[in-house]
């Protein structure tokens, strides 16, 4: 969805409402039900006091009062039928709402997520979000019932009393004049509002990541100061969104007041002169007192639905953004006996259209079943191979081949699950260390699991631990070592059994007789596929086949003798 197509937003929106039309006509209808039991009330009110007070007919007092509580009974159980469909349709769409936003960001590269504030697209996906969900269902079914209820409230008003009728909504012009008046200034709050409680989200998570370092340095006091200052911003904003909409309620309630005063005034009038029953105008205003909810709910439609699309058009900006890499309309597979040959031909990349080049015109060849070394200063390019090799970016030109294929002609799900990386900075799940193994194959056997935790030397570890590899690793892994997430890792690539292994600094966080007991077994595991080391250690590259060393130009070094 381009994000400059703003008329296609709330189609996009309540397209995730359409699936759910039997469950929407049944709340409906429900809604209609329990809406014209409403009216009933006040018109047996009537009765009570004309026919059965004044008219001193103490048996219809009583038949009447059975009513109301039948009526009342029966109102109670619609409601709660009611509001079980009416939680599920809405929970629904919520949850659907963000399936859909979040899947779209899973298909965004590094380079996204490397220019947003994480804070700020966690308010997108949770407060905007929620907001937009409430519109589409919340407030338009909130407006559909208030719509029922006011036409019924109005004929019934009209057979009571046709010419107070007009008097009751005299106001209604003024009070839409200022509904529409208050617009501009409720959409200019709202937008500010969301946008300091992204910041405010953004604070939280990026402090919670520093805890550690704010601690090592003593910045405890600097960093609860600014979260102050945060939340004062916050609570400013919000204030004035309140009071602004405080104001814009108030004064159509107030118009609305002097127009009940004027009714009574009449109403009283016509009654003292023997025009009007005291049941009547007693309904009449009964029924007046209960348009205000329904009107009320109209008179905001025009708020709500503004509200509705700063967030909406917040959501939209993020589903606007287009995949910078996509599937291949049809897939290419892999022949059943890949051997993973990589060659580079003539590839070209930069971060961003403005900014230097990290690779240039680089043509190269990985041999299949090679280990090649890839060294060079930091920046030189190594780390972004290996994201081009994992398609989280394309070169900008040139192309790279998988045993002869274009990547670009691979589906995303077969290259990455045939191309496994380890990297330095370990990406961990807050799940158990079993769960954590088996993330790439998630159907592995526990069989499986503790063999790929023998060969990668993580045995001895999980073999203290009470709950062995069901322990829980904590967000982020902080519950392990350095080393602990590394050798985790390489478990979780030896499970996966890829073509190629690429160990981008994968053992800087042990020692270096582990190290080399590690990348042993790598070889031995792995020995006939293709192994990538990305490394500043030389003696980690003493048995490579080949060492390429990225500092322009491209040369090819001989392995150390």
């Amino acid at each position: 969805m381009a994000a400059e197509n703003r008329g296609s937003a709330f189609p996009w929106l309540f397209g995730f409402v359409a699936p759910h039309r039997g469950r929407l006509a049944v709340v409906l209808a429900a809604s209609l039900i329990t809406s014209a039991l409403s009216l009933v009330p006040p018109s047996l009110t009537r009765l009570i006091i004309d026919d059965g007070l004044i008219g001193r007919r103490l048996d219809l007092v009583g038949a009447y009062c059975l009513a109301l509580l039948g009526i009342s009974a029966l109102t109670g159980l619609l409601a709660g039928f009611n509001r079980w469909h009416y939680i599920t349709l809405s929970g629904r769409v919520l949850m659907a709402l963000r399936e859909a936003v979040f899947a779209h960001l899973q298909s965004l590269s590094p380079r996204y997520f490397a220019s947003r504030r994480q804070g700020d697209i966690l308010a997108r996906i949770d407060g905007d979000v929620a907001e937009i969900q409430r519109f589409a269902v919340d407030v338009l079914l909130a407006a559909v019932n208030a719509a029922i209820a006011l036409v019924g409230i109005v004929a019934l008003m009209a057979l009571l009393a046709p010419d107070l009728l007009p008097v009751a909504f005299v106001a209604l012009p003024a009070q839409m004049l200022v509904q529409r008046l208050a617009r501009p200034r409720m959409e200019r709050l709202t937008r500010s509002l969301r946008e300091q409680s992204g910041r405010l989200s953004a604070f939280l998570i990026e402090g919670l990541a520093v805890m550690k370092l704010v601690q090592s340095v003593g910045g405890e006091a600097r960093e609860r100061s600014r979260l102050t200052e945060l939340n004062g911003d916050y609570l400013d904003h919000l204030r004035r969104l309140e009071l602004s909409g405080a104001a814009a309620a108030g004064l159509p309630g107030l118009l609305g007041g002097g127009a009940a005063a004027a009714v009574f005034l009449l109403g009283g009038a016509r009654v003292m002169e023997g025009s009007l029953s005291v049941g009547t105008l007693v309904a009449f205003i009964t029924y007046m007192s209960r348009a205000a909810g329904p009107l009320a709910t109209l008179l905001g439609l025009y708020l709500a639905q503004r509200r509705a699309r700063i967030s909406l058009d917040r959501v939209i900006e993020i589903m606007g953004v287009r995949p910078e890499v996509v599937d291949p309309p049809t897939p290419i597979p892999l022949p059943p006996n890949a051997a993973g040959e990589i060659r580079f031909e003539g590839v070209s990349f930069a971060f961003s259209s403005d900014g230097p080049a990290v690779l240039r015109d680089f043509d190269s060849i990985f041999p299949a079943g090679a280990k090649v070394g890839l060294v060079g200063t930091s920046g030189s390019g190594k780390s972004t191979l290996a994201d081009l090799l994992h398609r989280h970016y394309d070169p900008d030109r040139g192309r790279i081949l998988l045993d002869g294929i274009d990547l670009r002609s691979l589906s995303l799900a077969d290259l990455r699950r045939r191309i496994a990386v380890v990297a330095q900075d370990t990406q961990l799940v807050a799940a158990s260390i079993a769960d954590n193994i088996r993330f790439a194959v998630p159907d592995a056997d526990d069989a499986a699991v503790w063999r790929a935790v023998e060969l990668a030397q993580l045995s001895d570890f999980a073999s203290t631990l009470p709950a062995g590899l069901d322990t829980m690793v904590g967000e982020r892994g902080l519950n392990l070592s350095g080393g602990q997430r590394q050798r985790l890792a390489i478990a979780r690539a030896l499970l996966q059994d890829p073509l190629v292994l690429i160990l981008d600094e994968a053992t800087s966080a042990v020692d270096r007789e582990t190290e080399h007991a590690i990348a042993a077994t790598i070889d031995r595991l792995f020995a006939g596929r293709t192994r990538l080391v990305i490394t500043h250690h030389p003696a980690a590259l003493a048995d490579a086949d080949a060492v390429v060393e990225l500092i322009p130009p491209v040369r090819w070094l001989e392995p150390a003798a």
